[in-house]
């Protein structure tokens, strides 16, 4: 059975067509492997994924000279750390669990502004407990993942963002993925804030492989740390976030067969 990853799927391929392979494909070892044949070559790489050992099978109907052999040997150690994902999902699934943990603790300190709300006798007092509890509970709402709770569609209507396109593969994205989308349209929701500026309208258009969020101005994004620091774990994820003038561009990781949560 081979490896399952949707970002080595997307690296397998385009190495395919790059080198003009007949095939390319990552299997544990000892598993079936094409047999040499008069009309077709094979190179078979042994790499460790993980702790388990896996065999690169390269198949060409032409000989491999050794500069094609020695790409292939490199590229097999790009594919080793693709083929191991499971440990970049679970790290953005394991943040979220941290941050909701966190949420929930903030409710003690809930619990005491509403118990100071209601022994306070000052009215300004009142209002000043009251807009303390107000901003608390919000950040306790966005310490949330709403989508893995209500779904993605859901999530991002909650951040205001208007989407368009293929909604049915943003409903079938994995956790780890749906997560880190919803993390970028907040991450674009809270760049944007300003005190005197009109609230940016973000509108994200899904094609098969590409989800676009747009800003109605060009000037709207101020802050891309958090930006830059969730296109790291895109990448982890098998996926790229690109920063445009007027947006966000994340490509999302092929997958072979996509399933709804």
């Amino acid at each position: 059975m081979a490896v399952a990853s949707p970002a080595l799927d997307r690296a397998l391929a385009l190495t395919q067509r790059a080198l003009r392979l007949t095939s390319l494909a990552l299997h544990p070892a000892g598993a079936a492997v094409p047999a040499q044949r008069d009309e077709a070559f094979v190179l078979a790489v042994p790499i460790r994924v993980g702790g388990a050992v896996h065999v690169l099978t390269a198949e060409s109907d032409r000989p491999f000279d050794a500069a094609m052999a020695e790409t292939v040997v490199e590229l097999a150690r790009l594919f080793a750390g693709l083929a191991d994902a499971g440990p970049a999902s679970q790290a953005v699934l394991d943040l979220e669990a941290d941050r909701a943990q966190i949420a929930t603790e903030l409710d003690v300190v809930a619990d005491a502004l509403i118990a100071a709300k209601h022994t306070a006798v000052d009215p300004a007092d009142v209002d000043a407990v009251e807009h303390a509890l107000t901003l608390l509970r919000r950040e306790q709402r966005r310490l949330r993942a709403h989508t893995l709770d209500s779904g993605l569609l859901s999530a991002l209507q909650h951040c205001g963002v208007t989407v368009a396109g293929d909604e049915e593969r943003l409903a079938a994205l994995p956790p780890a993925l749906a997560v880190a989308v919803q993390r970028v349209a907040e991450a674009l929701v809270h760049g944007t804030d300003g005190e005197t500026d009109e609230p940016a309208h973000i509108c994200a258009e899904v094609t098969e492989l590409v989800v676009k969020f747009r800003l109605d101005s060009a000037d709207k994004i101020r802050d891309t740390s958090e930006l830059d620091r969730w296109g790291r774990r895109v990448s982890a994820l098998g996926g790229e976030l690109t920063v445009q003038p007027d947006g966000v561009d994340l490509t999302l990781p092929v997958r072979r067969a996509e399933g709804r949560r």
